[in-house]
């Protein structure tokens, strides 16, 4: 009976030792039933173990390859706020087409001869099945504006209801004009000509040659008034000013309409654009624009723009994927004789494999997490300004990169897993005694 009292404790204490466990003590040690057992030993915990073994190196690991994913998910998610489909829609508010004025002949004599858009174009147009209405998008006139010193010439779009609002949005400096005699003009060519500016006097006319009269700058403009066709949107407004002073300079001008935007059915789309190709082909002095043609240049722009940093993403990704495969070599010529006792002391191939894909992993999941922590930030942060800038001070929510960032996922994880189980086949190349003889 005292016999089996007294063996009752320390029988106890090394039931509940695993033989992992067990190789971690020597016989000089006093103190191993004192000590307090805090963690299971088992592949998962083992793993864990491993990736926090070297802090520094960890660190390091983690910030390489999560680097790669925050410029990744900076760099998509303006791409998505940058939609071509969106800022090509701020010129198409109405419908994907516009028909306008295209003529070696200036606009003013064409529209003082009979302006080519007038109520019999326009029932032709709305003749084509699918389209659902005509809206008068411009009224526009060539126009020159001359100061003290300096001239320049461009398109003047007339004021309307409209337009009105969304000229005073765009507005940067100054009001909008209060009476005939005041315009507002580009905040562009007051950067450039320095005798022109909000209260300066210039003369305007509307057209070569044509009579022209004193007004004022009331106020300049910026980005947001959203004017021009073509890729290049040469045409632009440079100036607006109010019907009045079109209707002063030529009162033989009827209409003034410069460009018509199209209103049509998504579903009719091919019919509509074949039937407005023919309309303009049968006109000399009219044009088609399509909202297609601007997107397909928006694209093109962005292309060159921000896949060259898409590309620098994925290198400094690869400069991660790389300092990882070196240190996980690294980690497998050092642990080679560690993971031999691991083995022969029970731990099977399956479990060392657990153990090698855990460490990978954790590896994954934090570079991911680090990702997110500090990428999704930055990323809503410059979206936020880049909205602000391309559409006007208005903020467009926020769209998260889901192709983007799944494949960067993807990639990350499965690159881990393929690294771990090719370190555990390697290793099984050599009988347990022969790697633990090589390490010597």
């Amino acid at each position: 009976i005292m016999v089996s009292v007294s063996i009752r404790k320390p029988v106890k204490i090394a039931a509940g030792i695993s033989p992992i466990e067990a190789v971690r003590f020597t016989p000089a040690q006093k103190d191993i039933r004192s000590r307090k057992k805090t963690i299971k030993l088992n592949p998962v915990s083992m793993g864990i173990a491993n990736f926090k073994r070297d802090g520094k190196k960890t660190v390091a690991i983690v910030a390489s390859l999560s680097l790669g994913g925050i410029i990744l998910l900076v760099v998509s998610s303006i791409v998505l706020t940058r939609s071509p489909e969106a800022r090509a829609r701020l010129y198409f508010p109405d419908g994907d087409y516009k028909i306008y004025l295209q003529s070696e002949v200036p606009e003013e004599e064409l529209m003082a001869a009979g302006n080519p858009l007038n109520e019999e174009l326009k029932q032709e147009i709305l003749s084509i099945d699918g389209v659902t209405d005509v809206i008068a998008n411009r009224q526009t006139l060539h126009t020159t504006f001359k100061g003290d010193i300096n001239q320049n010439t461009g398109n003047c779009d007339m004021l309307t209801d409209q337009n009105y609002a969304k000229v005073e949005a765009a507005l940067t400096e100054g009001t909008m004009p209060t009476d005939s005699h005041s315009i507002v003009i580009s905040r562009s060519i007051v950067d450039s000509y320095e005798d022109m500016g909000v209260g300066s006097t210039v003369e305007i006319s509307f057209g070569e040659g044509q009579s022209s009269v004193p007004v004022t700058i009331s106020g300049l403009f910026g980005p947001g008034t959203y004017t021009g066709h073509g890729k290049l949107l040469i045409d632009g407004a440079v100036a607006f000013a109010p019907q009045d002073l079109f209707c002063e300079l030529h009162p033989e001008i009827t209409s003034f309409d410069y460009s018509w935007s199209i209103a049509s059915d998504p579903k009719k789309a091919e019919i509509v654009k074949a039937g407005l190709k023919n309309i303009v082909a049968s006109h000399s002095n009219l044009a088609l624009d399509e909202i297609n043609i601007r997107i397909e240049y928006m694209k093109s722009k962005d292309q060159v723009a921000f896949g060259s940093m898409e590309v620098l993403s994925w290198l400094v990704f690869l400069f991660g994927v790389i300092n990882l495969i070196n240190t996980t070599l690294s980690n497998q010529m050092s642990r080679k004789q560690e993971n031999s006792v691991l083995r022969s002391i029970g731990l099977t191939q399956k479990q060392l494999c657990k153990m090698n894909i855990c460490e990978g992993l954790c590896y994954a999941l934090f570079a991911t997490l680090a990702t997110l922590i500090v990428g999704l930030p930055a990323s809503i942060f410059a979206c936020r300004k880049m909205s602000i800038a391309i559409f006007a001070g208005k903020v467009v929510p926020y769209k998260f990169p889901v192709l983007e960032m799944g494949l960067f996922i993807l990639v990350l994880f499965g690159m881990e897993l393929i690294l771990s189980v090719w370190t555990v086949r390697r290793q099984k190349k050599q009988s347990l005694i022969e790697q633990m003889r090589t390490m010597e």
